[in-house]
Order: structure tokens, then sequence, then C-alpha cells
């Protein structure tokens, strides 16, 4: 397998469109054309993770945080970024980054979060795009049908919430005239045929449309496809940074940060607030979120979740009436980075290619 098909897969987990401007994401070391067969997955790029990459003869390896941040003016032994670089370019090893696209991709490092904690009716704390989406109907003779719908759900339709590949069809039958100039894949030259034909049905997003409907005649045997696509008046898919939701029961402060040490382990852990605060609704932003402390309290949270606080963020939000836990920056972001190892290794069961995660 090439390195550039399995960006495509990593691209879908998390589009590159959410990603906040000027982030470093995508391919930073290596060869896109490269055959890849083991691949390490990490939160950073630090001296012992190349090492045990190298070890484990992986030719990739995927990052939550940029190991590139700033532009390079060398690449020599004398900085630690640059020195990474020239040591990774030096073993074959390449870099691919999904960082504030993967926070907030649906079942991203927020959502891995939110269902640790058993978070009901989770939307984005902070929203940084608002995604229209359409119904595609298709007319798809039966024996390829499997192949049709497939093809459009790997460029991205046919996603609902934590699922993938989800459509409908009706078994219909279809008639249509060749006309002389036509070359029907069923049927003569101005003979009406009548076939077997499924109307798959399928949503897709608006931004991943002009994609679906690509790969979708590409593998549609006829050579002119029948389809309809219709906007929907649903909600528009929101994408963006943090989670707010709702705990499924009641609980108090010190009954959650126990939950938290018990589900995250941190090293280290702040806790700011009455021990006996009731808690419901909870407000989380994994990594570095001291800021967003202002709009955990308009979501009306009881408390917010996250990790790098600031002295006077805490203090400015205990005055808004919200409790604090501070798990720290990596603590709050490797759990989705583990997931992501075994989502992988999952997806390509039975294939040569293998995923770990390293910490």
């Amino acid at each position: 397998m090439l390195i550039s098909d399995l960006i495509l897969d990593l691209e879908t987990i998390a589009p590159i469109d959410l990603a906040e401007v000027g982030d470093k994401i995508g391919l930073q070391v290596g060869n896109s054309s490269s055959d890849v067969q083991r691949v390490c997955i990490c939160l950073d790029v630090t001296d012992d993770i190349i090492q045990k990459a190298i070890d484990r003869q992986a030719e990739l390896i995927v990052a939550h945080h940029p190991l590139i941040r700033a532009p390079l003016d060398s690449v020599t032994d004398d900085g630690p970024v640059s020195r990474r670089v020239l040591k990774l370019i030096r073993a074959n090893v390449a870099i691919y980054v999904m960082h504030t696209n993967f926070d907030a991709a649906p079942g991203g490092t927020n959502d891995v979060l939110a269902d640790m904690f058993g978070m009901t009716d989770c939307s984005p704390l902070v929203i940084n795009k608002r995604d229209s989406l359409y119904k595609i109907a298709v007319f798809v003779p039966e024996e390829h049908v499997s192949a049709v719908r497939d093809e459009m759900a790997d460029a991205g339709a046919g996603r609902i919430g934590q699922y993938t590949h989800c459509s409908f069809r009706t078994l219909g039958t279809g008639s249509f005239v060749p006309l002389p100039t036509a070359q029907p894949y069923i049927g003569g030259s101005e003979k009406l045929e009548e076939v077997a034909e499924y109307k798959l049905e399928m949503v897709c997003v608006g931004s991943w449309l002009d994609d679906v409907l690509s790969a979708m005649v590409a593998k549609h045997p006829y050579d002119e496809v029948a389809y309809d696509v219709y906007e929907l008046a649903n909600d528009p898919i929101e994408y963006g940074y943090g989670r707010v939701g709702n705990l499924k029961t009641e609980t108090t402060l010190d009954a959650f940060a126990e939950l938290v040490r018990k589900c995250l382990k941190p090293k280290y852990m702040k806790v700011e607030g009455d021990n006996n605060k009731p808690i419901r609704r909870v407000a989380l932003c994994s990594g570095s979120g001291s800021g967003l402390y202002k709009e955990a309290a308009r979501a009306h949270a009881d408390l917010y979740l996250t990790g790098d606080t600031k002295h006077h963020d805490i203090l400015d939000a205990n005055a808004l009436g919200l409790a604090i836990i501070d798990a720290g920056h990596y603590d709050t972001e490797t759990p989705a980075m583990r997931l992501l190892a075994q989502r992988l290794q999952k997806a390509y069961a039975g294939s040569p290619i293998e995923f770990e995660y390293i910490d």
C-alpha cells in the first residue's frame, strides 16, 4: 500500500478543511508514493518516538501534534526539530500530522473524551464550520449496487454520526431506449429495454458532494448515469472544537473528578470548585483550552474539563460559577490517538499493514 492511499483514509477520518487556518497538518516529511506496511501512531514526534519507529521498521508515523510548527531555515543536527527531520529522512520514515482537523472531526479527540465520561446530546463548544446535507439518489443495475455504494461511501457519502456506509435501496424497474450514438451497458440500439434496478439513496455533506458524485459516476457501469441530488432541510452538520453535553445522572465535582482520574490516569490534575457542587452539564476541550471557559459558561455547563489552564482563567471561571478540572494537555488527547490505532487496525484487518500506538 502507498502512503498516499493511507492518507486518503486518514483525511476521511479528519478532513483537512476542518483544520484551523495556519495549522501545520498533512505530510510533513517523506514521500507519499512510498510503500507502507508498518505505521506508528503517537501524540508528539519526540526523539524517543522516532527511535521506536525505526526499531519497529515503520515507514510512517501518524502524529497529532506537528513536528514542524514554523519554517525551517535549515535541516542540520543543530536544532531539535531539524535534527529529528534529518533523522527521519535518513531512516526513510515519513510523518503525517492530523491536528486541529482531528480535534474538530466527528469521532476525534473531543468526541472520544466525551464518550469516556458517558456524555450525551453533545455538540461543539465552538463552531468553526457548518455544512449542509444533501441526498443523492442514483439508479443502479442490481449486480452493481454494492460496488457503487462502497465507492460512494469511500468518497464520504453515507456518514451519519458514528456510522459509515449508511444507505437505503429500493428495487424497481428502469426503462430506456439507447439512441444510435449511445454505448449501452445493457440492450441494443433503438430498442426499449427494461432492467431490474435499485434506487440507491445516501446522504452527503456539501463539501464532499463533488468528490462523491465523481466516484459514483466512475464506478457506475452505465455510460449515462441517472441520479438526483436534493438539498435537505435537516439541520446542517456542525464542526468545531470542544464538546458540551449532559451526564446521564447528576453527580458531584468530587465524584466526577474520581471518574476523570480512573479514565485518564493523569500524572497531575487540578480540581477547582466546591467538592459537593452538583454536576450534570459538562463542557470539555482536549489539549489546551484554557481560554474557552467563557464559551463553557455560556453553554450553561456546571464543569469545564481541559488542559493547560491559566491561573487567571481559573479565577474568572470560578466567578462565573464553573468548576474546573485540568487533567493535562497530554492526558486529554492520548485516548483518541490510542483509539485511532485500534480503529485503523480494525479497518485494515486481513491486510499486511500494521498499526501500533506508541506512548
